[in-house]
Parts: structure tokens; sequence; C-alpha cells
């Protein structure tokens, strides 16, 4: 802003005639600020839609996925006898399991020695588990202690874990346990002595019990699970099992041949119950959004930022004519959102009734599926055609949403260009102003200094006449 004169020559208030002469000419600004004010808020607006939309659609999503519709409860009588549980779809029913013998891994020993430091002599311990390849694991003056041993042979991965035990008598023991359960699981011990003599209680073959057998002691033998399933006898190599029931894997505790124990699978409807009332949720919040944005207070007279925005019109039209939808090759029964338990106030808000859930789930849960999830022969169900169209709005990059934002962003970056145009114009036209009123102002104040000569000179001029008339 200048420096004026504010008016001294010719008494006018300059600076505010100058203010509002500029008030009438940023009248045009003004309203640009209003339309970006309103388009601010309309982005606004749509970013709050694109976020509750997007929480909508997770919860359409999740309904996509049949998997999750069911789920499975499995209850053991006596966990002390055995445990179960499930994965996938496992075979619904009772089953009565009797536990009469665990899995056992056979466990050996060696002969007795003074001290787990012990030297004994070298050569080529030769170990086989049932079937598997037999593994060389040699001994030499670096490890032929009983402890040295033992390390050589957890290092040589033979399925055989060694160790020394000391009775607490002054005996210390090399021991051998396989690594898997099961009657075909034994351990096979070969040793090839430096002494030339396998079977003599000297070097490396005195590690064996009994020298001239070439064995050592068994002090657990191997065995397979037993079991009596519903009347079936059952053998296993594990105490893990997981072939015996569809989807359902047995962990067997301890046996009990007098305590039969039930293993109660049943199915229930949780999974899908958890679906829809996410979906109710998710959608309750995206109608609160959508009518608080289209909002109108007749009072206040404020407006949500997208009232009457068509777009929004047709995404509310488009998502409630689901509630109401068919498909194809689905049962009258289960055929709508209405069969599963949903249904719509008057006042738009949408509630959930899980027992119709669980009976449509006890029904059919085929066609369950197919209401929601189906996409193959040309069908697709209710949530796949909903999640497509919710898609169409909220893709980053083709949806509609998206599109309109930037629509709108580019209408502010234009605002914006002209509002600062506008600025550059009123700032050279108030400096315009404010020259021709200090010109006014120096006009003025040089007619004031004509006017008192021409005042002074009059006077002069009277002065003289009345002088001379006195004469």
């Amino acid at each position: 802003m200048g420096i004026g004169v504010s008016g001294l020559a010719t008494g006018l208030d300059t600076d505010s005639i100058i203010s509002k002469i500029m008030d009438l000419e940023r009248r045009p600004e003004t309203i640009l600020k209003k339309r970006e004010s309103a388009f601010q808020a309309k982005i606004t607006g749509i970013g709050t839609l694109k976020g509750a939309l997007s929480s909508f659609q997770s919860a359409v999503q999740a309904l996509e996925d049949p998997d999750g519709f069911t789920s499975y409860s499995i209850k053991s009588s006596n966990r002390d006898i055995l445990t179960a549980s499930t994965s996938g779809s496992p075979s619904v029913g009772l089953y009565q399991i009797t536990v009469t013998q665990l899995a056992q891994a056979q466990q050996l020993r060696s002969a007795a020695f003074t001290g787990s430091d012990t030297a004994v002599g070298t050569g080529t311990i030769t170990l086989q588990v049932g079937t598997d390849a037999p593994v060389d694991v040699t001994i030499d003056s670096t490890n032929n202690t009983l402890s040295g041993i033992a390390s050589a042979i957890n290092d040589a991965g033979a399925g055989v874990v060694a160790g020394v035990v000391n009775d607490g008598n002054g005996n210390y023991y090399l021991t051998l346990v396989s690594q898997n359960t099961g009657a075909d699981n034994t351990i096979s011990v070969s040793i090839a002595d430096d002494d030339g003599d396998n079977t003599d209680a000297s070097g490396l073959s005195s590690i064996y019990s009994d020298p001239s057998t070439q064995s050592l002691t068994e002090t657990q033998a191997a065995l397979n699970a037993q079991l009596n399933v519903n009347g079936i006898d059952v053998e296993r190599p594990e105490n893990s099992i997981s072939d015996l029931v569809d989807g359902v894997t047995i962990q067997l505790k301890d046996a009990d041949a007098t305590t039969p124990v039930t293993v109660d699978i049943t199915r229930n409807s949780k999974g899908l119950e958890k679906k829809l009332d996410e979906f109710v949720t998710q959608y309750n919040n995206l109608m609160k959004t959508i009518n608080g944005l289209q909002s109108y207070n007749p009072e206040t007279k404020e407006a949500g930022s997208l009232l009457g925005d068509s777009t929004v019109n047709r995404l509310k039209t488009q998502i409630t004519s689901y509630l109401y939808k068919k498909i194809d090759g689905v049962s009258d029964d289960l055929n709508g959102l209405s069969n599963y338990g949903i249904q719509i106030d008057r006042q738009g808000v949408m509630s959930l009734d899980t027992g119709a859930v669980e009976d449509a789930m006890a029904k059919d849960p085929d066609t369950v599926r197919d209401f929601f999830a189906k996409d193959s022969d040309g069908i697709q169900g209710l949530a796949v055609q909903l999640d497509t169209v919710l898609d169409g709005y909220l893709d980053g990059s083709t949806g509609i949403l998206s599109a309109k934002s930037d629509s709108l962003n580019s209408s502010v970056d234009s605002i914006e260009s002209q509002i600062e145009d506008m600025e550059a114009r009123l700032a050279k036209r108030e400096e315009n102003l404010r020259k021709q009123f200090e010109s006014l102002e120096t006009l003025m104040s040089s007619f004031q200094k004509t006017s008192a000569t021409l005042d002074q000179q009059l006077a002069s001029l009277a002065d003289l006449r009345t002088a001379i008339s006195k004469k």
C-alpha cells in the first residue's frame, strides 16, 4: 500500500474511499474463494466417503471367501488321554477312541564305563534306523571318549540321538535313542574296531553290552501306537495322528484300555455370522457417512459438502439395490439377504438376526456359499458382484471417485491461478488509485496556494483604493 496524503488538501478520507473501491473490485475474487472453499469441502467429503466405502468393501470381500463361512468345534472327553484339533473341513461326527498303547522310540545303552571322558578304542560305528540308509561315524583319537562318541553320532545325522548317562553309582553309559517312534524304527549298530577284533571287550567294540553277540542293551522297545476307533483296531507309528479322521489331528497322551474317550466334532455358523456382522456394521457406517455428507439443516441452513451430488446418489442407489438382489441358481428359500437375517428398518439402519444365519447354514451350506461367493459357470454371487461395483468407484486409477477428486483438484488449481492473477491486478489497481488521489491532493494544494495569493492581491488593491479615495 502506498503512502497517502489522507485528504490534507481536499478534506477527503482517501484511505476509506480507496478501501471501499477495492472492496467492490474484490467481489469477483471473493466469489472465486467461496467456490474454491466449496470445492475443497467436496474433496474432503469424497476422501471421507472413500474411507467408509473402502471399509465396506473389505467386509464385502470377506464374504467372497467361503472357507471362513463354517467353523468347527472339537471336544475330547478326556484330555489326559488324548487331545484333538481340526484343520480345513473335518468330517463331522462322534468318535469313541480307546488308547491301549502309545508309540515309543527304541532306546539302547552301552556297557558301563568309569567316566564320560574315558578313552575307548577307535574305528567306525555304522548306524541304521529302520530301512533308512546306513550312516558311518568315524571314531579316532580326537573323539574316542564316551562324550566324543556321543557328539560324533549327533553330528552324523543318522536319525539317532546319543547321550552319556551317569547312574549315580560310578557307571557311565552311552545311550542311543531313535528320533522316530514306531516298531519299524529300530536301531541297528555295527562296529568295525581298529584293533581288528569286533567281538572282544576291548577297543571300540567294548561299547557293546555283549561283545560276543555284538549287541547293545535295549532299555525301551520300539512300539506302534495301538487304539480302537469306533470298534476298529488301528496302529500308527506316531502318537500324533493326522490320517485317522479327515481334517482332524489326534495327539495321544496316555494309554488306558479301560477308559474310552469320546471325540465330538461339530460344525457351526460362527464364521459366516462374524462376516455378516462386520458387513452390517460397515454398511451402517457407510450410510451414516453418506447421509452426513448429504445432510441439510433448515434452521442453520448448513448443508453437507456432497448434498445433491449425482455420483453419491448413484452410489447409494446401486448399493441398496443389492440388499434385494437374487442370484441365479440359488433356491428361493436362501436367495436374498433377508433369508440370512438381514433387515433394514424405517430409518435405513441394517440389523442381523444370527438365528437365521444358523438356520441357513444348517439347511444347505453349499447353497449359502453359492449365494455369496460363487464365481463360475457365468454366475457370480452377491459379494462378487458387489465387490466389482465398489471397485468401479474405488480403483485408484480408473475409479469414479478418484476421477471426481482429480477433477475437483484441477478446478481448485485453476481457481488459485485466477486468484493469483487477480491479486496482482488488484494490487496494481490500488496503487493507481492512490497515485490518482495523491495527484488530486497535489493539484488541490496548488489551487489553494493560488487562491491565497489572489486573496492577498485583492486585499492589497482594496487597501490601495481606500487610500486613494481619502486623498
